[in-house]
């Protein structure tokens, strides 16, 4: 099985196209391969990990993953349910630096480097060439030990590539020439303000909108800065939740802005959505607190939200969940964003760091961190899980026609109950995961019939009416209690 990538791009434009027109119902979300690096003999149970990850956006298959030890690694998705490795620039081809986040422009990867847990490193960044995505070539590797807290995450804006420098904030450097990055300036943003967590902020996501750069500074809140003149950046607003419940860290980890609406992923205390057509005086439009965070809860939260991207006309947002691994919501009304899927398997020991998506396909960056102290969940699954993903749209109750003998399941997305209508006489109704594994079966007496789900773990899941005249299948989102 192949990945047609362009074949893929067209029908998500053309979903794109209609998704303001109709309410998104249900996104699905199926897994469709894994790639797990090996376990050590020592510590036990230990392996490498991935923290973020780019589809190639050249549409080829291929995706590259920044793996912190590892380096940078590339795998061949030809055949994406047995993903294949075939090259690895390990930290002595990057300047001895780990690999922590990356960019893609074109044939170009922007790898930002620099460990920033435990024992810090140098800020830097790589420049690879991916021109022939098999063999990725390092074209040049800045690092300086002006730096030394690494780094979260790199974007480029034109000639210019901006590093999430941690406790050092700010670095910009200009890449015009590929094979020679220059330094350029940095800045660090107040970090005594807000003054609520008893840890220095860290420069860990970035949003670009024309001369504005939206820096989610972790203990910091959300700082907007000013990179008209990249040699003298200068901060022009500052944010931060004001209902922030008493001894919690304000995490801002990463955010995307979309006309003027930031949506902010805060470690545990889940999504914030933030007006910031006006930088100097940004204000909260609306906040979705799924674990109803405060500061003792940190340890053993069902979730953490960290990456997010926006698709499909960014009419959807994807959000890394950590323990809920993959989030999906709707944003067509930008202010009320809704639940409609995901990947959302809490206490199964995976747990996510980032996410990416390109086209009809996504992935789940796992890390593995079971043998490291002081973690706010367990994971000791290490690598990428590969998805396929549909939005399926509402269109009514049908009252007519051949649409009235569809097999329907309300409501969808669900916490438990739902209610399957239309059932054929002398039906089996079959439940599946999204493996095919079945979790339950039943046989109704009625054309509608009510299925408890609860106590199930959440998940995508089918729903099969089977007769001797053949099968239909209905999908549903099963959502945590």
């Amino acid at each position: 099985m192949r990945i047609l990538i362009g074949s893929i791009i067209a029908a998500v434009v053309a979903l794109a196209s209609s998704a303001h027109a109709q309410p998104i119902d249900t996104v699905l979300i199926s897994e469709v391969g894994r790639f797990q690096f090996p376990y050590w003999a020592f510590p036990s149970g230990s392996s490498y990990y991935t923290v973020s990850s780019r589809i190639d956006r050249l549409d080829r298959p291929y995706l590259f993953m920044a793996c912190m030890e590892h380096g940078l690694v590339t795998l061949d998705l030809s055949d994406p349910a047995t993903p294949v490795p075939v090259d690895t620039l390990w930290p002595a081809d990057l300047g001895g630096l780990k690999a922590t986040n990356l960019e893609q422009v074109n044939d170009l990867l922007y790898v930002s480097l620099g460990g920033f847990e435990g024992t810090a490193e140098m800020a830097g960044l790589a420049i690879v060439d991916v021109s022939d995505p098999a063999q990725p070539t390092v074209l040049d590797v800045w690092a300086d030990p002006a730096f030394m807290n690494g780094t979260a995450i790199v974007k480029v804006d034109g000639n210019n590539a901006y590093l999430g420098a941690m406790e050092d904030g700010l670095i910009v450097l200009d890449v015009s020439d590929p094979s020679d990055i220059q330094f350029i300036s940095s800045f660090q943003p107040d970090p005594d303000w807000p003054g609520i967590a008893g840890y220095p902020p860290n420069g860990r996501g970035m949003a670009i909108v024309g001369d504005v750069l939206f820096l989610a500074y972790d203990a910091g809140g959300l700082r907007a800065l000013d990179i008209s003149d990249p040699f003298a950046v200068s901060q022009i607003g500052q944010y931060v939740n004001p209902s922030i419940p008493p001894l919690t860290p304000p995490a801002y980890n990463n955010l995307v802005v979309i006309e003027g609406v930031a949506f902010v992923t805060i470690d545990f205390c889940g999504l914030e959505v933030i007006d910031v057509s006006d930088p100097a005086a940004m204000t909260q439009i609306n906040w979705l607190n799924p674990w109803n965070c405060i500061g003792l809860s940190w340890f053993g939260s069902d979730g953490h939200t960290n990456e997010v991207m926006a698709t499909m006309g960014d009419s959807l947002l994807f959000v890394s969940g950590a323990d809920s691994e993959i989030l999906v919501y709707d944003i067509t009304a930008p202010g009320n964003p809704q639940l409609k899927g995901g990947h959302i398997l809490p206490n199964d020991t995976a747990a996510t760091w980032g996410v990416d998506v390109h086209g009809s396909l996504v992935v789940g960056n796992f890390i593995n961190n079971q043998n490291l102290p002081l973690q706010p969940y367990y994971s000791g699954y290490g690598g990428v899980v590969l998805f396929d993903w549909v939005a399926e749209f509402s269109t009514g109750v049908p009252t007519s026609g051949v649409a009235q003998d569809e097999l329907l399941a309300r409501p969808n997305p669900t916490s438990g109950l739902i209610e399957v209508m239309n059932v054929r006489r002398n039906a089996r109704l079959r439940i599946s995961d999204s493996f095919g594994r079945l979790v339950r079966e039943d046989r109704p007496m009625n054309r509608s019939v009510v299925l408890d789900l609860r106590g199930i773990a959440p998940g995508t899941f089918s729903i099969t009416e089977i007769t001797d005249g053949g099968s239909r299948t209905s999908r549903v989102l099963l959502l945590p209690e």
